[in-house]
């Protein structure tokens, strides 16, 4: 017997952006690798998280916004 049961798409439907959207307005550190670059080849944000997206967060640091695309970040730590 065949099963339309899909895992991915029930129960189990759970990303990353989905567990930062529940930490907005905490302090973050967001580790993030640019390859291309020279001058920013290994950075660090601090902030509060601000916004999260499938493929982007904002940080929120004073008085600067930083948009980060997910295909930079290394690892992101709760503060």
């Amino acid at each position: 017997m065949y099963n339309n049961y899909n895992p991915i798409n029930n129960y189990y439907h759970n990303y990353v952006d989905d567990y930062l959207k529940e930490n907005i307005g905490k302090r973050i550190e967001v580790h993030v690798s640019f390859s291309d670059s020279i001058e920013w080849r290994d950075s660090l944000f601090k902030g509060y998280l601000d916004s999260v997206g499938k493929d982007y967060i904002v940080i929120n640091d004073n008085d600067k916004k930083y948009v980060i695309w997910a295909i930079y970040i290394d690892y992101v730590v709760l503060l």
